[in-house]
C-alpha cells in the first residue's frame, strides 16, 4: 500500500512538472510574441528622422507633415520595418517613407502609388485587346509590383489549347503593352485551358 502511494505521488509530481514547464513555455512564448508586436520608440523616432531628411533632399520644394510611423509587425513581409507615414499638404495625397530592409536604402511609396493608379487606368484596353485577339478570357489580374524597382504582373488565363495561340500573337501582344499602353516593364503569363502549358515573358 506504501508503495502504491509513493508511485502516486512520484506520479502527481511528474505531471505537475510537465504541466509547469509547458505553462512556463506558453507564458515565455505569449511574452515574446506581445514585445515583437510592440513598436521599439526609439526606432520610431529614427524612422521620423530619418523621413525629414529624405524628404528635404528628395522633395525640397513639397509642403508635408508625418502623420504618423506604422510598424509592419510581421517582418517577413513588405520590405520595411518602420514607415513614416506623410501627407503632403498641397496636394492632401498621402504616402510611406522607409528604409528599404533590403538594400538599407531611403525610398518612398509615391512611384507604386502612381504604378497603381496608371495600370487601374490601362486595365479595360488590355481586357479589351485579350478578348479581342485570343476569345473570352478565363480571368486576367493586373497587379503592380508593391516594390520600388520592381514590375507589374500579368496573368492571363485563356479558355484556348496554347496551339490556338501562336508566338507571333503573344508577341504581338507584349509589343502592344510595351509600345501603345506605354507600360515599360512587366511580367507577362497567358495560362490556357489544360493549365500546363503557358507563354510567359519578362521585358
Amino acid at each position: 500500500m506504501m508503495n502504491l502511494k509513493k508511485g502516486w505521488s512520484k506520479f502527481i509530481w511528474i505531471v505537475s512538472g510537465i504541466l509547469l514547464v509547458l505553462l512556463l513555455g506558453t507564458v515565455f512564448l505569449f511574452m515574446e510574441l506581445r514585445a515583437s508586436l510592440i513598436p521599439d520608440e526609439k526606432e520610431m523616432e529614427k524612422a521620423t528622422e530619418q523621413a525629414e531628411q529624405y524628404l528635404q533632399t528628395k522633395y525640397p520644394e513639397m509642403k508635408y507633415e508625418i502623420s504618423d510611423v506604422s510598424y509592419n509587425s510581421e517582418q517577413k513581409s513588405g520590405n520595411y520595418d518602420y514607415a513614416a507615414m506623410v501627407i503632403d499638404t498641397e496636394t492632401q495625397k498621402s504616402f510611406m517613407v522607409y528604409e528599404n530592409r533590403k538594400t538599407g536604402k531611403m525610398e518612398d511609396d509615391i512611384s507604386i502609388q502612381e504604378e497603381e493608379e496608371f495600370l487601374k487606368q490601362v486595365k479595360p484596353k488590355i481586357d479589351s485587346y485579350i478578348n479581342q485577339k485570343f476569345g473570352e478570357a478565363k480571368g486576367i489580374s493586373l497587379t503592380a509590383s508593391y516594390e520600388v524597382g520592381g514590375i507589374p504582373s500579368l496573368n492571363i488565363g485563356l479558355n484556348n489549347n496554347k496551339e490556338e495561340v501562336s508566338e507571333e500573337m503573344f508577341l504581338s501582344f507584349i509589343n502592344y503593352l510595351q509600345n501603345e499602353l506605354k507600360i515599360e516593364h512587366a511580367h507577362v503569363s497567358i495560362m490556357y485551358d489544360n493549365e500546363n502549358e503557358l507563354w510567359n515573358k519578362s521585358y
